[in-house]
């Protein structure tokens, strides 16, 4: 149990910090208007950095990262970013064995160092 809340610290710090990076280079800008937002669910264990929004007539709904933690693993299921949060988490202290790859194929999963499910 002691691990599952150190998860949820790690990736809601690394989410925050990608997140205010992003926001010291962005332009502020109106509500209506698309913005890069957080959604840190410690209930469910999901953690997503999404952009939402309206530019002109189209509606913006795009997912930057979206982890959760599962069976007591960290899954990375999409990392859109530059910054490679697996390295991250890594860096944090979270071994290869509790990753999970989920933007891999469950069957590619066994040819990384990382956990299968």
């Amino acid at each position: 149990m002691a691990d599952l809340e150190n998860y949820r610290q790690i990736i809601k710090r690394i989410l925050t910090e990608y997140y205010e990076i992003k926001l010291n280079q962005g332009k502020k800008t109106p509500e209506y208007e698309v913005s890069d937002r957080l959604a840190l669910d410690e209930i469910r264990d999901e953690y997503l950095w999404f952009r939402f929004g309206w530019e002109d007539t189209k509606l913006v709904q795009h997912i930057i990262i979206y982890l959760k933690i599962k069976d007591s693993k960290v899954w990375v299921e999409q990392d859109l970013t530059n910054f490679c949060i697996v390295d991250d988490l890594l860096f944090a202290g979270i071994p290869q064995s509790d990753i999970v790859l989920g933007f891999h194929h469950p069957s590619k999963r066994p040819l990384t160092e990382f956990a299968t499910a």
